[in-house]
């Protein structure tokens, strides 16, 4: 992993910055028993239905999708109970070839509960605490329970919140672990989730309220939804913090490079690729079509470019014109799509969050703005039942 940075500040010294003793997460070590038990009981069925919201479910979307082609199962995601959704999604999952993992650390979200119970005929796996609604469920369903290790949702991607649906799909839960302690090692030290922190509190105190994030790899775009999660939660509190809003690309150049060149000035840029990919794969146009134009030159000029060097273009041509124009940025590549590298990234972002946190003076692990509106939503469905 590598991370550059442009038009930008220096990065502050960490020996200046008072950090909290280590983090839960950064010591906790996964019971890989409990886990390979799990695999073991439910390697039969050849679909896996993830239920949950936030960060039961933010850092497995990310694992799967940016190493699925190691994935030995199919492995769907539900965090929604719109209706339309889950009725496609028991056309094809059955009871007889599903299992359904239901993680919520409260057992509390009410909407965690509703989904499950269209699936209450499934074998099912839970993650979630020692006293709680889901919990009772689970025992009342004959549900495996597995305990939620006392962290916050969006630092579990490490424990078994992470690692046991990562397992049960056949990926190698042991190599991303071992590539987020390779991070979880530097915590105190200077390292590259501590010059990004630093770097973008101080562009924040500049006025660069807004953080651009394309990110040029389809299979790694999933990972968005976790590093969304990481920073807004953590550190959007007391007034302070930056909004990160991602985007597949190229795709955003063809809408949000107007507003990220064009509008309020405000933006700054956190890029994100791969150094390579698994299926390197080279054009060759039929000659019919070689003395078409483009952009003033024959078609046969730009011949034979590997595609993932298109991209790397790509990628470079939004950079160059932000750098011209003195927009700050930085660019952060992994060298492929291994578990060491997922786990790695996985790593710098919870570690980014809790660093950014410090900086600004607010508690990295509570999230109180999110917990009214949940309060309210649940006395609504008493009053629809006439109950309030």
């Amino acid at each position: 992993m590598n991370i550059e940075f442009y038009n930008c500040p220096h990065p502050e010294d960490i020996e200046n910055t008072k950090l909290p003793e280590e983090p839960e997460f950064v010591k906790y070590v996964p019971d890989f028993d409990v886990i390979q038990e799990t695999v073991s009981q439910y390697r039969q069925y050849p679909n896996i239905l993830v239920i949950g919201h936030g960060g039961s479910i933010t850092s497995i979307y990310g694992f799967y999708h940016a190493l699925i082609e190691q994935a030995e199962k199919k492995m769907y995601f539900l965090s929604t109970v719109d209706p339309d959704y889950i009725f496609e999604l028991k056309k094809d999952l059955k009871p007889e070839n599903t299992v359904v993992i239901a993680i919520s650390k409260s057992g509390e979200t009410t909407t965690q509960i509703e989904m499950l119970m269209r699936f209450t005929g499934y074998p099912i796996v839970m993650i979630t605490g020692r006293s709680s609604s889901l919990r009772a469920i689970g025992e009342k369903l004959g549900a495996k329970i597995v305990m939620h290790p006392p962290i916050g949702g969006r630092y579990t991607g490490l424990t078994e919140v992470g690692l046991l649906p990562a397992a049960l799909a056949g990926l190698d839960v042991k190599g991303l672990y071992e590539g987020a302690k390779k991070f979880y090692r530097l915590y105190h030290n200077d390292n590259l989730a501590w010059r990004a922190a630093s770097v973008f509190y101080q562009l924040e105190q500049n006025g660069f309220v807004d953080v651009f994030m394309p990110f040029y790899s389809h299979n790694l775009f999933p990972m968005s939804n976790l590093i969304v999660q990481l920073c807004h939660e953590s550190f959007g509190k007391d007034g302070k913090g930056q909004t990160y809003f991602a985007h597949e690309a190229p795709e955003s150049q063809h809408h949000t490079n107007q507003r990220f060149f064009g509008g309020r000035k405000n933006i700054c840029g956190f890029f994100t690729s791969s150094e390579s990919f698994l299926h390197p794969t080279v054009n060759d146009y039929p000659p019919s079509v070689h003395s078409v134009q483009i952009k003033g030159r024959a078609l046969f000029d730009i011949n034979k470019i590997p595609l993932e060097r298109s991209l790397e273009f790509e990628l470079q041509g939004t950079m160059e014109d932000a750098r011209i124009n003195g927009i700050p940025l930085a660019h952060l590549s992994i060298a492929g799509f291994n578990p060491l590298e997922i786990g790695g990234l996985t790593a710098f972002w919870q570690l980014y969050a809790v660093y950014a946190s410090v900086l600004r003076g607010v508690d990295p692990f509570n999230q109180p703005q999110v917990e009214n509106s949940k309060v309210i939503s649940f006395n609504k469905r008493l009053q629809y039942k006439g109950l309030l």
